[in-house]
This record gives structure tokens, sequence and C-alpha cells, in this order.
């Protein structure tokens, strides 16, 4: 690959502007998740729900880790884009690298925890009798489990096959080959074929669920969370795999500065979502001042009065059916 020199400009803004904001981004996202996670751990009775949002919230803040480290690289190494350097120092190398695989390891496993969420959501929905009365009781920690390994197979697997020789401690091929081609359909399939349509067909559910409800009652606000991450995420973090699917089929690095918004981008998505729990959890409070325990408690505890009400009505049909 033939990768053109830093001109004055490009420096300037992604020195001076991309990656000072995609660090402040970063630490702003890390912070909010990582609140997060502490008030789902120890101040909010763990449902389904609480489960996949720490797991959502704890890949976020390790893909911003990742990201705040390579973009405080790009500064204090004053270089453009530290993937497309190769370094004479080995370690510096082999830590570049871990950091690109790290990148590649936490964005998939948002994705997937992500459409776990929302397809989950969607089918409690539609036939919540059928889904509190069969559901496995350790469900969402068996899926979260199994999504951080097979997150973890098919990131080395892209990694070693996909990326360039540059990027991957010396373990393959020089160029991208046909073994490529095998993950290039493998991951269209998983994004493009189960991830977007599932998360988008769900979150439509969702939104249908929302706004029926609305006309009789306020909506659920779990519902409007998942709806409106996923919104977030199909706008700011999707562009991403779209530009590295299309780096992987036709193996040409877009043009500056392309890369490094969609990074940004990606960034914004991961921090944004304690923002949406706030916001949507603070609606609705007609104005009183409620600390973040009460809010987050707000959005995640109409799971238990879901399942209360769901076993209302099953043992109201079998009092019925029984008379």
């Amino acid at each position: 690959m033939n990768y053109t020199n830093d001109t004055g400009l490009e420096h300037l803004l992604h020195n001076v502007i991309i990656s000072p904001i995609s660090v402040l981004v970063s630490l702003i996202g890390i912070v909010g998740n990582c609140l997060v996670m502490w008030f789902l751990s120890f101040k909010i009775k763990k449902n389904p729900s609480t489960i996949y949002i720490f797991n959502l919230a704890l890949a976020d803040a390790f893909f911003l880790v990742c990201i705040a480290v390579f973009h405080s690289f790009s500064i204090v190494l004053n270089i453009k884009t530290p993937w497309e350097h190769q370094f004479e120092n080995v370690h510096l190398n082999n830590v570049l690298n871990a950091l690109m695989l790290s990148c590649l390891f936490g964005y998939n496993t948002s994705v997937s925890l992500l459409t776990a969420i929302s397809v989950e959501r969607c089918i409690c929905v539609l036939f919540p009798i059928w889904y509190y009365c069969n559901r496995p009781r350790y469900l969402s920690s068996i899926i979260c489990s199994a999504i951080w390994l097979m997150s973890c197979l098919f990131t080395i697997l892209e990694f070693i096959y996909c990326c360039p020789d540059s990027h991957k401690l010396n373990i393959v091929h020089e160029q991208p080959g046909g073994e490529c081609k095998y993950m290039f359909v493998t991951i269209c399939f998983i994004s493009f074929m189960l991830c977007i349509p599932s998360m988008t067909v769900s979150s439509l559910v969702l939104i249908i669920k929302v706004w029926t409800t609305s006309q009789h009652r306020p909506p659920q606000k779990l519902y409007l969370v998942i709806t409106v991450t996923v919104i977030f995420f199909l706008l700011f973090a999707m562009p991403m795999r779209i530009l590295l699917l299309v780096w992987y089929k036709r193996h040409i690095m877009p043009p500056f500065p392309i890369m490094d918004i969609f990074s940004l981008f990606t960034a914004v998505n991961s921090s944004i979502n304690p923002f949406i729990y706030f916001l949507i959890g603070r609606s609705g409070s007609g104005g009183e001042k409620c600390n973040l325990h009460v809010i987050l408690q707000s959005v995640f505890r109409e799971e238990g009065s879901q399942i209360r009400k769901v076993q209302r009505n099953i043992i109201n049909t079998k009092r019925d059916t029984i008379m």
C-alpha cells in the first residue's frame, strides 16, 4: 500500500483537532460507562436487561480506552495515524498492533451485544407470556459470555487474515489473501444479514410499541433507551464497519481524514449511551431533582413491573380456566 506523506494541513487537522477531540470524547465516555457499570453492579437489582447493559457498557469502555491510547500515541509521536506507520522499535509496533486488535474486539462485541438486547426486547414485546414463562433464568449471562468468546475469535481471525502485514505481529501473509475473502463473506453475512437487519427490525417493533403504548400511558423507558441506542449506532458506528469492509474488498485506504472522522464518530457512539440513559431516565420527573441512582433505576426497574404484570395475567388466566 502506498501512503502519502503528511502535509502541513493534514498534520494540523489530525494532531491539533481530531486526535485531541477523540481523546476528550473517549475520556468522557469512559467515565460515563464506568459510572453505569458501578451503579448496575452495586445499586440496581439485576435483571436480564441490566446484564446486557452492563456488558455493553464494559465493551464500550474497553473500546474507548483503546481509542484514547491510540490517539494519545498519535499526539505524542507526532504522526498523523499510528496504523499507517511501521516503527523500528519492535515493542512499540507490538503495542500498536495490540491496540488495533483490541479496538476491533471492543467494536465487534458492542455490535453483537446491542443486537442481542434489541432482539430479546422485541421478542418480549411480541410474545410476553411465552417469553417470561419459557425464558431460561441465566440466558442473558450465557448469551453475553458466548458473545465475548465469539467476538474474540472473529476479531483475531479478521485481524490475522485481513489487516496489512505491518499490523500483524509478523504472523502471516504480506497481503490480504484468499483467507480474507472468506472472512469478508463471513463478516458481511454477520453484519448485513444478521446484526443490522435484526437491530433495525427490532427497533421498528419497539418504536411501534412505544407509539401505541404512549396513546394510553407513558411508554417504558427501557424501550426508548434501546431504540435510541440502535439509531445512534446506525448513524455513527456503522460507517466504520462499512469502511473496513470496503478496504478488505478493494485494499484501498480511504483518503484523509475520512478514516479518522469515522473513528471519532465511533467513539461518540460508544460515549453517548450513558447520556441516553440519563436523559431518558430523567424525562417525566416533573422537574424534580433526581440523583443518578434514581434516574438509572427508573429506566431498568420497569423490567420487574412487567414481569409481575405478566405473572398476574397468567394467574388470572389459570383461575378463569379452572372456574
